[in-house]
């Protein structure tokens, strides 16, 4: 096995978007497929699609070799909070396996806050319209009562300031007590700082200390 494969680095997307073919035309994610390939590890761009999330993160598990030595999940907005839930199913399945979690202006607390996805959507990567029902915002808040979400496990949250649709102070109240939380000032929804936010995971340790 390559050395990168064994240090995989899975990347989601956000709610109601996807990979692009090109991700060249993602700055978020072409920093991302950037510092994997600085770092050594091997980038797993992954399309998931969250009316069925319980099926994605039992397939996700499988796709996780048994020869590999240290996992990174990251993803943006729900692939955030996505990347949050992998990182506790799989360290729990894989007991002593390093397994970390960085993330963009995160989703969270879904319990609260799913039923505000019930409508009308659209995706505007692959542009197919259909309706976010209850069902699919209760197997979320399923999945999500099925983990501790604030276990002591290295997660690294950054936003951007000015997420119009994700608070920053909501979101560092929810997760001060359990991950390592930087804001910085600016920025949008899409979130501007992928890069600064990866030298500053690269650079640091785990530490829960707010930052």
């Amino acid at each position: 096995m390559p050395q990168a494969d064994k240090r995989p680095l899975f990347y989601f997307h956000g709610f109601n978007s996807g990979i692009p073919a090109d991700i060249s035309e993602s700055p978020k994610i072409s920093a991302v497929e950037e510092y994997a390939r600085r770092s050594g590890r091997a980038f797993h761009p992954v399309n998931v699609d969250y009316r069925q999330v319980m099926k994605y993160s039992r397939e996700l598990l499988d796709r996780v070799d048994e020869n590999v030595e240290r996992v990174l999940y990251c993803g943006a907005s729900m692939g955030g909070w996505f990347a949050r839930i992998m990182q506790i199913l799989l360290a729990g399945a894989r007991p002593g396996l390093s397994v970390e979690a960085v993330v963009f202006n995160p989703a969270f607390n879904l319990a609260e806050f799913s039923y505000m996805l019930e409508g009308p959507q659209a995706n505007y990567i692959t542009l197919e319209k259909y309706e976010w029902t209850r069902a699919h915002s209760k197997q979320m808040v399923e999945l999500e009562s099925s983990v501790d979400y604030a276990a002591d496990l290295p997660f690294w949250v950054y936003v951007d300031s000015n997420d119009e649709v994700i608070n920053a102070q909501w979101s560092e109240k929810w997760h001060r007590d359990f991950a390592r939380f930087k804001a910085f000032p600016g920025g949008c929804p899409s979130f501007d700082h992928s890069r600064e936010a990866l030298e500053d995971f690269d650079n640091g340790c785990w530490t829960r200390a707010l930052r």
